[in-house]
């Protein structure tokens, strides 16, 4: 099973890069939305300029547990996730109030990956994209809603849309939420994927949303995002993960991506993922204007 597992992420590889099988020294990965594509593409430009390295961007996988189990297979040498994102997969964590502190929970992640997958979790790019409900700046006004605990009395009455992995996370997952928060049930449940969230909550098809808090269309829609008063979801902090054999052959790597860590705050993530999702610029072209805007391109 575990070679046929092999074979077919193999397999969804080449597809993905058209069925040619290209001369590559490393594959990098990310997920099926803007944020993984930009940076994942940041980090293959800067590997690129500083080494005579070939790196292949393959995009779209959906779900860490794939990404993880590429990696572990080493189809993937190299992919961007969150801290939270693992925290709650591949590590199988339970998220507790011992749990929501963002330095614990990275040191954590680091320390497992090396010991459990053999694998080197670089310090994070800066941000934190965790979970966020969101809600349009009418029904925010008219409600006098600004925070999570505000909705206890609404949501028998409210819609809300969420992606079906939210919905089934168990830890900080939807079920987790209300239980935590004290609500009862919201009206209807709108399972769909993250590209229509947005728009939904925009056009009123929907009350509010699970959204990821530095999506750029948030502020480019008028949507307003509720303070998580109880602090019920994980840090969720970006960062890149990789092979250990391929950074112990590579080491100049640390050096190379050293400028990106720490350095890419909320605003700035939201921005350059706005100009993706809102102004529909190609991902690769948006993860060159990152690193120009950073004095990283020559």
């Amino acid at each position: 099973m575990k070679r046929l597992f092999s074979f077919l992420m193999i397999a969804l590889l080449v597809g993905t890069l058209g069925g040619t099988a290209l001369a590559q020294d490393a594959v990098i990965a990310s997920g099926n939305f803007a944020e993984p594509q930009i940076l994942a593409e940041a980090v293959k430009l800067l590997i690129e300029q500083e080494t005579d390295l070939e790196i292949r961007h393959v995009r779209n996988f959906q779900g860490s547990h794939l990404l993880h189990a590429a990696m572990m297979s080493n189809d993937v040498q190299m992919y961007v996730s969150w801290t939270g994102t693992q925290f709650t997969g591949p590590l199988g964590m339970e998220v507790t109030d011992e749990w929501k502190d963002r330095e614990r929970v990275l040191e954590f992640v680091q320390q497992e990956y090396h010991d459990r997958y053999d694998a080197f979790w670089f310090d994070p790019f800066g941000f934190n994209n965790t979970y966020a409900i969101a809600v349009r700046q009418e029904f925010a006004d008219e409600h006098g809603v600004s925070t999570v605990s505000d909705l206890v009395d609404l949501a028998g009455d409210m819609t809300i849309a969420m992606d079906i992995t939210f919905r089934e996370r168990e830890g900080d997952g939807y079920y987790d939420m209300l239980e935590l928060y004290g609500i009862d049930r919201f009206q209807r449940v709108a399972a769909m994927d993250y590209g229509l969230l947005y728009r939904s909550v925009a056009q009123g098809d929907v009350d509010a949303a699970v959204a990821y808090s530095t999506d750029g269309r948030i502020p480019a829609m008028d949507l307003v995002v509720l303070e998580d008063d109880l602090q019920f979801f994980p840090p969720y902090d970006a960062s890149l993960v990789a092979t250990n054999a391929f950074v112990n052959a590579h080491p100049e790597i640390h050096d190379i991506i050293a400028p990106l860590l720490g350095a890419i705050d909320e605003a700035a993530i939201s921005y350059y993922n706005q100009l993706v999702d809102v102004e529909a610029m190609d991902y690769d072209t948006v993860a060159r204007m990152m690193l120009e805007d950073f004095g990283l391109l020559h």
